[in-house]
């Protein structure tokens, strides 16, 4: 059972939005949960069709994706050498099985023989945690104390012994073992390549028996397995701090699903008759729609020569995708998922098109499309729209929009219940302004950086440079109150946002009605990386996260999510 340590870089984008805390505290909360998450289980091996392998355990006997076990033959018989009685059979390994996938009964598993080959037979014993390489890392070697208490109460594994390190990013993993990272207090279990379980201060963790979401490279409608897996973190309420001028302090977040490479924005669809929803996302020219809970998986690929700037979500399955074509403009198109895949609607749309949720319902149901303005990227006509069953898009009424308006990332909304609704958007300063009956009311105090930019061409002047273009995440309205309040991504600007790269650290910001104005409070959360897309969905604020090169798009992105009913009481 020797394997090579493989040094990567460890995925901190979900460990830091987890406050620090003192260790001593931290242990007496997370050794209990830690040890029972690796405890030993004791299943039989399943020989399954077409090669594949299964446990008779699933997600009722707290199965969770990563986990490892040890499969063993028979053995022989150990015999006493003076009575010649029979003593028991000593268990020969044979190999690791990790979980892939998980039902409620049984799960499969992939296998890796400690020998060239190794016959894996049903009915055989199957030992979780059992006999398989674990090694705890301290980022700046204050946590040995936990060390010692965990590795005190599961002697069951094979431990590796102890290192300090200097940052989480030197972490090893183990492609068949187990890695214990703690780093002031936060916590993390990664289970054969797989995040398994995140502790911080008072918090616990759970497992969920929902997909991860990997890369694809089907046609428009076919199907095709993914490589699953998710994570539960939950825990109590925030603390609350009064005052608009505090930060909220928000910890119940749930890690939902990891996709392989980085994604531009990011929604669920609830298609008719569907049993279950659908993760859709959005990476370089293709649209992906993923099956929550299952291994169905579409894709919509675009093969013209435009970008593609960025996909809004509307009602029964409605996605707009704005397209930008050099020396052209906007084609945009509007598209239709069911659950037989993708349908294009209508095509060649000049306008920069959104779904904005106006009411705070938390669906985007008004389709809004602002007119292409060849020097400035967004021209000063801005419509409600609206599209029928056969894609047929109509103009309805003109709206009212400030000079220098930009509908991506906009909000369109009665904020401060005055029955007036307010215009909110990022300005040419990178700053979100809020105007009233062409009335500037507000202006953040700081600057955010954009998600991407999209080079525009001058077409009046092919000499000149292409300049940068913002695209903006849309936020996420919900009412407390008769009150909304606006989750905004609140990406930190820097040098290498500003000239086209993504943002290196996102945070949240609440923009809250306040005697006539706003405040805008931040969430002390802070993500190795900038948030692209919020929005609500079951009564869960769902938040993505990536990581990686905006150029090359290589990367990770993180779904997370925290419950609604946490975040309004924490502004109360």
């Amino acid at each position: 059972m020797n394997y090579l340590f493989m040094r990567v870089t460890i995925l901190s984008a979900i460990l830091s939005f987890f406050l620090s805390l003192n260790i001593v505290y931290a242990e007496k909360i997370t050794v209990g949960e830690i040890v029972k998450e690796l405890s030993l289980l004791e299943a039989k091996v399943i020989k399954g069709p077409d090669g594949r392998y299964l446990i008779n355990m699933g997600t009722n006997n707290n199965v969770k994706k990563g986990n490892l076990w040890t499969l063993y033959s028979a053995g022989d018989q150990v015999i006493e050498p003076i009575t010649g009685k029979k003593l028991g059979a000593l268990p020969v390994p044979l190999a690791i099985g990790k979980v892939t996938r998980m039902e409620k009964h049984f799960s499969e598993i992939s296998v890796k023989c400690f020998k060239e080959s190794c016959k894996i037979k049903s009915g055989i014993t199957a030992q979780r945690y059992r006999e398989i390489k674990a090694v705890f890392q301290d980022v700046n070697g204050s946590s040995y104390r936990l060390y010692e208490l965990i590795r005190g109460k599961l002697p069951s594994l094979d431990w590796q012994g102890y290192q300090s390190i200097e940052n989480s990013s030197d972490a090893a993993q183990l492609p068949q073992g187990v890695v214990i990272v703690a780093d002031k207090g936060k916590v993390i279990i990664w289970s054969g390549g797989e995040i398994l379980s995140i502790y911080d201060e008072m918090t616990s963790a759970r497992g969920l028996s929902q997909p991860a979401l990997t890369q694809s490279t089907l046609s428009v409608t076919e199907k095709k397995e993914g490589d699953l897996s998710q994570k539960a973190v939950t825990g109590p309420p925030g603390i609350i701090i009064p005052g608009l001028n505090t930060d909220l302090i928000l910890k119940n977040y749930r890690a939902v699903a990891s996709i392989d490479y980085r994604v531009n924005n990011l929604g669920i669809i609830e298609p008719d008759r569907a049993k279950t929803p659908y993760f859709i996302y959005l990476s370089n020219k293709t649209l992906y729609a993923q099956a929550v809970g299952t291994e169905e998986k579409y894709q919509y690929v675009y093969k013209g020569f435009g970008d593609m700037v960025n996909m809004s979500i509307g009602p029964n399955g409605l996605i707009a995708l704005n397209i930008y074509v050099q020396g052209e403009g906007m084609n945009s198109r509007i598209l239709k998922f069911k659950t037989d895949g993708f349908t294009v609607l209508t095509k060649d749309i000049e306008y920069i098109l959104e779904f904005l949720d106006m009411n705070g319902n938390g669906m985007n149901e008004s389709l809004v499309g602002q007119d292409f303005d060849a020097e400035s990227f967004f021209g000063s006509e801005v419509f409600r729209l609206a599209v029928d069953d056969s894609g047929r898009i109509t103009q309805h009424d003109s709206m009212d929009t400030p000079k220098g308006f930009n509908l991506l990332g906009a909000i369109m909304a009665d904020l401060d219940g005055n029955e007036i609704n307010e215009t909110a958007y990022y300005n040419h300063g990178r700053k979100l302004v809020i105007y009233e009956a062409n009335q500037q009311k507000w202006e953040s105090p700081s600057s955010f950086g954009a998600i991407k930019s999209m080079l525009i061409d001058d077409i009046v002047n092919e000499s000149n440079a292409p300049k940068g273009v913002p695209v903006w995440p849309q936020s996420a309205l919900f009412s407390v109150d008769n009150a909304l309040f606006a989750v905004v991504p609140a990406n930190q600007v820097g040098v290498w946002g500003m000239v086209g790269g993504s943002p290196k650290n996102g945070r949240l910001g609440l923009l809250c009605p306040n005697n006539g104005t706003y405040a805008f409070r931040f969430l002390t959360t802070k993500f190795q990386g900038p948030v692209q897309s919020i929005f609500t969905y079951n009564n869960e604020l769902y938040i993505a996260v990536v990581e990686g090169n905006a150029f090359t798009g290589k990367g990770k992105t993180h779904i997370l999510a925290v419950p609604m009913n946490v975040l309004k009481k924490s502004i109360k």
